[in-house]
């Protein structure tokens, strides 16, 4: 679908049309599913985080307003629905665990271990920062361009550049 009819759709939800918001949903549910179970790991969590911000959605789609921001708008309701998610379960573990058992630093093997350790591509991406997967995923997996992921992330577009050049170049790196 090209932008000036997702715009036109984003207007007509926002004008409370029902179809609008089901042919939006349709458009972009498989892919927020997709990027809420990179970020997680959990697709059972991951459909029922972006079943939330649907919701959400449908309240607050008349807060929007400028159109062509929605899919940014989108993204980063479901960036921060899964940090909410994220923060809930860290607080409700760290209450059934007793503190002294803790550890008492954590492990950067440990974002190695959701790697696939059956490709090379795979292994080189767990080496990158989770920043730059983040943005390597929106840009390459999503096709989302610069500007939205900026949005997206909330960081300006030379971070997202440079983060960028910098996966790029220690895949690269990695691959050789």
């Amino acid at each position: 679908m090209q932008q000036a009819q997702l715009d036109l759709l984003v207007l007509a939800m926002q004008d409370g049309d029902k179809r609008a918001f089901t042919l939006l949903y349709q458009h972009y549910h498989r892919d927020l599913r997709r990027f809420a179970a990179y970020l997680l790991a959990n697709p059972a969590a991951a459909e029922d985080l972006v079943q939330n911000v649907w919701l959400k959605v449908s309240r607050r789609i008349t807060r929007l307003n400028d159109p062509a921001v929605f899919t940014s708008w989108l993204y980063r309701a479901v960036r921060w629905e899964v940090l909410d998610y994220q923060k809930q379960a860290a607080n409700c573990k760290q209450q059934a665990v007793d503190v002294d058992a803790l550890p008492a630093q954590v492990s950067p093997a440990n974002s190695q271990q959701r790697a696939d350790d059956s490709g090379d591509l795979s292994k080189a991406l767990a080496l990158l920062a989770a920043e730059e997967r983040l943005v390597l995923q929106l840009h390459y997996l999503h096709e989302l361009e610069l500007n939205q992921i900026a949005l997206i992330v909330d960081i300006p577009l030379g971070t997202v550049k440079s983060r960028l050049h910098r996966a790029r170049q220690q895949l690269y790196q990695q691959l050789q």
